[in-house]
């Protein structure tokens, strides 16, 4: 069957097809929810948005929470668009079943969700508006980890060998005080975004991690918000404390590697609870920040 009959064929049955009928290219003209498969049996899905005019354009593939996709990713796609960025939110846990990972860790590692984005900027690079050397990645909180393990060339040389790379990597609040050393090895630039007041995934352990990062003679650089907590680019989100989310922010690890077998059982420095809520002086210096960042990046 033709791949233009058979994205035809499912848009109107309005279901995911099966991992062996998902298209590995991307028609011009073609936007909206895109499905695509990390190791060819999942099939996930994402919404795929361009800026207006006809020319090529640099792209940014958000990666979601463990909520799922939400107001902090895609809030960012109005102003990238408008910035001339096309935008592609990936959904992780719909095609897994998974409505939320925030109160049992072990669901779905951020391990698990590196090939979610190298498959989606394979998938993406093959859109004929999109400049595939200039993709970025960005995630937040457990998208953030994903987006910041991801950065390193072991993720590069493991998913997406042969083929497109990202340019840049921005995590928003990840989790830093689980360390690999893989993490001193990146494939491209990398700007985190925490904020002060974060009691999830501290600031503090990533300003750590950058100065390392640095030392290794990596280009990273991060940015901590003043009075900001957690998720602070939420926009309209009240200062919330959710007590049954679990939390690594007193744990210090020093992981030996991404090749480790997985942990079964989460480690004792975890604890339940967290504070997160929007930050609108955050928000608005984020957004500034992250468009002169890629202004320069991007170059």
């Amino acid at each position: 069957m033709g791949g233009r009959w058979l994205i035809v064929l499912v848009a109107l049955s309005g279901c995911a097809p099966s991992a062996s009928e998902v298209p590995r290219t991307l028609r011009a003209g073609e936007a909206g929810t895109v499905h695509f498969s990390p190791d060819g049996v999942v099939v996930l899905s994402g919404v795929l948005r361009f800026p207006n005019g006809a020319g090529r354009v640099a792209a940014v593939i958000l990666m979601h929470g463990c909520g799922g996709v939400g107001n902090a990713d895609a809030g960012w796609v109005p102003p990238l668009r408008d910035a001339g960025f096309a935008t592609l939110v990936v959904d992780s846990f719909s095609g897994r079943g998974l409505r939320e990972v925030c109160t049992n860790a072990l669901k779905l590692s951020a391990n698990d969700r590196i090939p979610d984005a190298y498959a989606a900027l394979k998938l993406l690079a093959t859109h004929p508006r999109v400049d595939r050397d200039r993709i970025v990645l960005m995630g937040f909180s457990h998208g953030g980890i994903v987006t910041l393990r991801s950065a390193t060339t072991w993720a590069r040389d493991r998913y997406g060998a042969g083929g497109p790379g990202f340019r840049v990597f921005l995590p928003f609040y990840p989790l830093c005080s689980v360390r690999y050393p893989e993490l001193l090895r990146l494939a491209g630039p990398v700007r985190i975004h925490s904020g002060e007041l974060d009691d999830w995934t501290p600031a503090a352990p990533c300003a750590e991690l950058v100065k390392d990062m640095k030392a290794a003679g990596n280009d990273a650089d991060i940015t901590i918000y003043r009075g900001a907590h957690h998720s602070f680019d939420n926009i309209g989100l009240s200062i919330t404390h959710l007590p049954n989310v679990d939390s690594g922010a007193a744990c210090r690890i020093n992981a030996t590697s991404f090749d480790a077998p997985p942990v079964s059982r989460l480690p004792e420095c975890v604890r339940k609870g967290a504070t997160l809520g929007w930050s609108p002086a955050a928000t608005a210096a984020a957004r500034k920040n992250v468009l002169a960042q890629l202004a320069t990046l991007l170059r």
